[in-house]
């Protein structure tokens, strides 16, 4: 039984466009998102340096697509679909964005980015400020949204990341001795931290589009202006990988009319919701041309991932049957 559908997508036609950054093929169009913010809560990096949650294995064996979280604290933790967390037996990403309840252990359903590795490098997973680049995050996206309507539960699809991920090292050029993920964060590292100090977070704005070789690759949306300035440089990190694999030269800049169009165009997507993982709704979206989700908690977005869709997903090729 389906639950309650929002206006949500109704919110992206009074979007506003109040900025942009280009650097070689990277472009990056700065978004106000006129949505009410929803309760307060921290971010995962800030919950970690407080010391306020334990990420671990689901058990000592451990279990590839799902992991634990005890949040010791009275603050709801916001976890960003794509996060990545290291450590413990191999690196894992988050499938979907969640809020962990204060006082709360539950399960986390991730997905292993760190093929070559089944073992204890630590016993707690920590932060090295990354995330999925947008490519793979789009892909979980769809991944996901077709485990919610078959099981009821954001599940990847672990063997097709394991590939996504070496075809991506394999492109970098990023040598890993476990296929993790993270190798190649670490082989950009100068230039990536290059790219975050040219393309400082911008103020007045709550969302981003993120465009590469002149097409957009995903945007993201938050409920308050200061989740992006924290999550910022985890988003420009990840847009920064899927460029550096992109030849610069010879790229036609977006307009912000492009942007405008695809935004209007999303509006008109289709929007299914579900129980999340955590507290309230992960309402999943689909279009001609675009793909995400939302976090949706007593009828506040905190937050809104979309993808533009170059290709038909497996999803939609299965309901169409």
């Amino acid at each position: 039984m389906l639950l309650q559908t929002f206006p949500l997508l109704d919110t992206l036609r009074n979007v506003k466009i109040c900025g942009h950054q280009q650097r070689n093929s990277l472009e990056i169009f700065h978004l106000y998102w006129p949505v009410v913010a929803g309760p307060a809560y921290a971010t995962l990096d800030e919950a970690l340096n407080a010391q306020w949650i334990e990420i671990a294995e689901s058990t000592e064996s451990g279990q590839v697509s799902q992991i634990k979280i005890i949040n010791h604290s009275e603050h709801m933790i916001f976890l960003m679909a794509g996060e990545q967390l290291v450590g413990c037996k191999q690196n894992r990403v988050l499938n979907s964005s969640i809020m962990i309840p204060p006082k709360a252990e539950m399960p986390l359903p991730v997905t292993c980015v760190e093929r070559g590795r089944w073992g204890y490098r630590s016993r707690a997973f920590s932060s090295e400020g990354t995330a999925s680049y947008y490519g793979l995050r789009a892909m979980m996206s769809g991944h996901t949204y077709e485990s919610y309507r078959s099981t009821g539960r954001p599940i990847s699809d672990q063997q097709e990341v394991w590939s996504e991920v070496s075809r991506k090292l394999d492109a970098m050029r990023s040598p890993s001795g476990s296929d993790a993920m993270q190798d190649a964060y670490r082989s950009y590292k100068e230039k990536l931290r290059e790219l975050e100090e040219q393309l400082p977070a911008p103020s007045d704005c709550n969302a981003a589009v993120f465009v590469v070789a002149g097409v957009i690759v995903g945007s993201d949306f938050f409920d308050k202006e200061e989740t992006l300035r924290k999550l910022w440089p985890k988003l420009i990190r990840s847009c920064s990988l899927d460029a550096l694999e992109q030849p610069s030269q010879n790229v036609t800049s977006t307009s912000a009319d492009d942007i405008s169009t695809w935004l209007e165009r999303s509006a008109k997507a289709t929007q299914e919701p579900f129980p999340s993982p955590g507290l309230g709704q992960d309402v999943r979206i689909e279009g001609q041309d675009v793909l995400g989700a939302s976090l949706v908690i007593d009828d506040h977005p905190i937050h809104m991932e979309l993808f533009h869709r170059t290709k038909p997903e497996r999803a939609a090729a299965k309901r169409e049957q």
